[in-house]
């Protein structure tokens, strides 16, 4: 009696010590099976290519085959691995040390890589069937143990990183090879410029692989890039190490803009004005000189009809452009030359229609039809002033011009309203004999250039 229960507590004393199992029960009878596991720990993190999943499983009868499986929790939106090791012993031993190895880095296969999120390890045993007495000769159910675990791999750097360069948007641009892994949460981006440190410039979505940037400063730019993955559980991240580009441009030398040179023209004269020679009055070595005498078949008298035959027997409108010359002649009083009016004496007033010619005895003499020396042609018309049977003083005439107002005052009202009407038109000539010189001169440049 003391013998059999000193048995039953030794029995009872082994069970309950079991490191890391427990007891399990099936049907009525009283079967001893556990699961003692040895790695991983509950809600340890795991990685790698190779990680081993190991425990010790036992069964009153004999273990008949066993499996390790990485299950995705219920209701996630992700996959697990499923079976990763499993094996049918031979013989049925009482117990089975298990060493699987798994590769947490990639779906079994050919499931592409994992992601690293939380996953259930499942150890699964299957005893056999219990002999001698007590036993019914039926094999027991299968029993298994989970644990939490959180798969933890670590993200690879950015590959075929390059930069390219826009001069004339100055813009840089850094792309990259998307990473393999399926959880990428970002991509961050650092610049450096010159020997300066390293900073961060931008960060870009985990889909996205390129990576613009302006650039006005002056100096020399490198770049690096790092993948940001998600670290399995939570919001917890990993960053990769940094890549930058492996082949040229490894980086962007930024220079200033070139300020426009500053130039100056320099007019040489031409062969005949270097040699002291500037030519005849009106040449197009002198453009503010007056035009020449006009050659045969052209005229530049301003009283010819309009439409007269030349001496060489061609109407105006068959004149080359060189026709239009000023009416006043090189040299004469109210002459433009080089751009400036010069004023030698008042302009030979026109001949009038029938007017008589002075006598050659008498050069200073003024015919009566002439009027008085005021600048004016005797053909303007002229009426017969208010005074006009008063006796003339000083050669006046008492002759009004038509359309000015009556004298008022006499004679000194003349003296007065004359000579200013006078230097006004004189004025007015002036004008308009300065702007036919220099249409004269350009037109006789393009003529030049024509020939």
């Amino acid at each position: 009696m003391r013998r059999i229960t000193m048995l039953a507590a030794i029995a009872t004393l082994g069970v309950a010590v079991l490191p890391a199992g427990r007891a399990l029960a099936q049907g009525n009878g009283e079967q001893p099976a556990f699961v003692q596991w040895q790695s991983p720990d509950d809600g340890a993190r795991v990685g790698g290519q190779s990680y081993h999943v190991k425990a010790k499983v036992a069964f009153d009868g004999g273990v008949k085959s066993w499996a390790v499986e990485a299950l995705a929790p219920d209701g996630a939106d992700y996959p697990g691995y499923g079976t990763v090791c499993e094996k049918a012993e031979g013989g049925s031993p009482a117990y089975v040390n298990i060493d699987c190895v798994w590769d947490t880095t990639a779906y079994p296969n050919d499931g592409g890589p994992a992601q690293n999120r939380p996953y259930v390890v499942r150890v699964t045993a299957q005893g056999g069937p219990r002999s001698g007495s007590g036993g019914n000769g039926q094999p027991p159910g299968p029993r298994h143990e989970d644990r939490d675990v959180v798969v933890s791999n670590p993200v690879s750097a950015p590959r075929n990183v390059k930069l390219a360069w826009a001069d004339d948007t100055r813009q840089a641009t850094v792309q990259w090879q998307a990473n393999p892994e399926p959880d990428i949460a970002s991509y961050v981006v650092q610049e450096k410029v010159g020997d300066g440190p390293w900073k961060n410039v931008g960060q870009a979505g985990g889909k996205v692989t390129t990576f613009t940037r302006n650039l006005s400063a002056t100096g020399t730019y490198h770049y690096q890039v790092a993948a940001v993955r998600a670290a399995g559980s939570g919001t917890d991240t990993m960053q990769s190490a940094w890549a930058g580009p492996a082949a040229e441009p490894k980086q962007i030398v930024v220079q200033a803009p070139k300020r426009p040179e500053t130039t100056t023209t320099t007019t040489e004269p031409a062969p005949a004005e270097a040699a002291g020679d500037t030519g005849p009055a009106g040449s197009p070595a002198d453009p503010g000189a007056p035009a020449p005498n006009p050659a045969a078949g052209t005229t530049t008298d301003p009283g010819a009809p309009a439409g007269s035959p030349a001496p060489d027997g061609t109407t105006p409108t068959s004149r080359s452009a060189a026709g239009l010359v000023s009416p006043i002649q090189p040299g004469a009083p109210g002459s433009v030359k080089s751009g400036g009016v010069s004023f030698g004496g008042p302009v030979a007033p026109l001949a009038a229609p029938g007017a008589k010619p002075k006598p050659a005895d008498k050069p200073d003499q003024l015919d009566e039809s002439e009027g008085p020396d005021t600048g004016f042609s005797p053909a303007l018309p002229y009426k017969p002033g208010a005074d006009a049977n008063a006796d003339k003083e000083d050669g006046e005439s008492g002759r009004v011009l038509v359309g000015m107002p009556e004298t008022v005052g006499g004679n000194d009202a003349r003296r007065l309203l004359i000579p200013l009407a006078g230097g006004l038109l004189l004025f007015v000539f002036a004008m308009h004999a300065l702007y036919a010189s220099r249409r004269a001169a350009v037109a006789a440049k393009v003529l030049e250039t024509a020939e």
